[in-house]
């Protein structure tokens, strides 16, 4: 088979891929509410990693797309053991998907239909990489689900960038979304969907059929889609914020004998719905309401003081408080309180968490290790 790879002619130079900016992230993905629900085509972690980083960078108050966005490999790569040759078949296999991906759009009566590449390649500034920088550009007509989008979902970065599984990653994005209802039921038919499990298509996007005349499915027998998709993220969710229980709901009648079809799949968070408002209990507590009302004083918004406060709880919250009156006193004066302090209370929660997840891997570690000690023990 002939080499498809076009030589570049030795007369014209590459054009600079080199680091232009210094990329900032907040730790969190906003994207469009139908980005999260769309029939998304199954790609490497690698592919949905750089678009979280590439999202993390616009920012609620852009109007536009940047022309390029860049991105460390580090910031790719990390919490895996891979070496640098490795690293780069990954990120080059990622942009090969990237380049390929399309969003297709349909009208209700699908009377119309069309689709927008994801990414830029017309542009003189090329998508590539050079020396551990990754360059993206996004399609500029898809600035409306990715720029002020007013129908949105969101979810955290932290512990979404090391799940090893494209499964993984959907129920992170779709459990986040219904975080404030604490779970997710849906159709089998959607949820196939969602998990690019529905249709089989030919290379001219045709559904392709079986010998019986049927469209043929990925994964076509119910109990081959669970134990494919649901296995991992339920042993890599475990632990997290969207840890959770699924429940099959079959159908209440059947026309024909035989067991009864699963219809619907019902995914609860453990963790229960996630709260949006301060509790009243919280506020009518003499000791957390105090420190509430303290906080409020500090500018720290009643969204950040409900997500962080309880891994905080009273005895940090309370020295972050003696933090800032002390700051505050010096020569060092808090001039932006909305902004500085609610950098601080987040900073000082996420490192609660981690610092917590720790403590339960070095206590699960412990607990193995005593087990062994025991059975070494009886064998004696």
């Amino acid at each position: 088979m002939a080499d498809k790879r076009i030589s570049r002619a030795p007369s014209t130079p590459m054009l600079e891929l080199g680091l232009k900016y210094e990329p900032e992230y907040r730790g969190e993905v906003k994207q469009h509410w139908n980005v999260t629900f769309a029939h998304q085509k199954k790609i490497s972690v690698y592919g949905k990693r750089i678009m979280a980083r590439v999202i993390d960078q616009i920012r609620d108050n852009d109007y536009q797309l940047r022309e390029f966005y860049q991105l460390h490999i580090s910031s790719i790569i990390e919490g895996t053991d891979i070496d640098a040759d490795t690293a780069y078949s990954k990120i080059k296999g990622a942009l090969y998907e990237l380049a390929d991906m399309k969003w297709e759009f349909e009208s209700i009566d699908r009377k119309e239909w069309y689709f927008r590449h994801l990414l830029d390649t017309t542009k003189e500034q090329r998508v590539g990489y050079k020396d551990g920088i990754i360059t993206i550009l996004l399609n500029p007509q898809l600035a409306p689900y990715l720029v002020k989008a007013a129908h949105y979902s969101k979810f955290p970065l932290h512990g979404y960038m090391n799940l090893k599984s494209w499964y993984s990653m959907r129920f992170f994005e779709i459990l986040a979304a219904w975080q404030d209802k604490g779970r997710w039921e849906v159709p089998v038919e959607e949820y196939r969907q969602y998990m690019d499990c529905w249709h089989e298509y030919d290379k001219r996007g045709q559904v392709k059929k079986g010998k019986d005349g049927e469209p043929l499915l990925k994964y076509p027998n119910t109990k081959l889609l669970i134990d494919n998709t649901m296995k991992e993220p339920e042993k890599e969710l475990a632990g997290t914020d969207y840890e959770f229980t699924f429940t099959p709901i079959y159908e209440t009648t059947r026309p024909t004998r035989g067991r009864k079809k699963i219809i619907r799949f019902r995914f609860d968070l453990k963790k229960g719905p996630m709260l949006k408002d301060i509790p009243d209990s919280w506020l009518e507590n003499s000791a957390t309401g105090s420190i509430i009302q303290r906080l409020r004083e500090w500018k720290v918004t009643d969204a950040n003081i409900v997500k962080y406060a309880p891994i905080l709880k009273q005895e940090g919250a309370l020295e972050l408080l003696r933090a800032w009156d002390l700051k505050n006193r010096s020569n060092r004066h808090i001039d932006d309180k909305l902004r500085y302090c609610n950098a601080a209370f987040v900073r000082a929660g996420k490192q609660a968490l981690e610092d917590a997840k720790q403590a339960k891997l070095e206590a699960k570690k412990e607990a193995t290790e005593a087990h062994l000690i025991v059975q070494q023990a009886l064998n004696l």
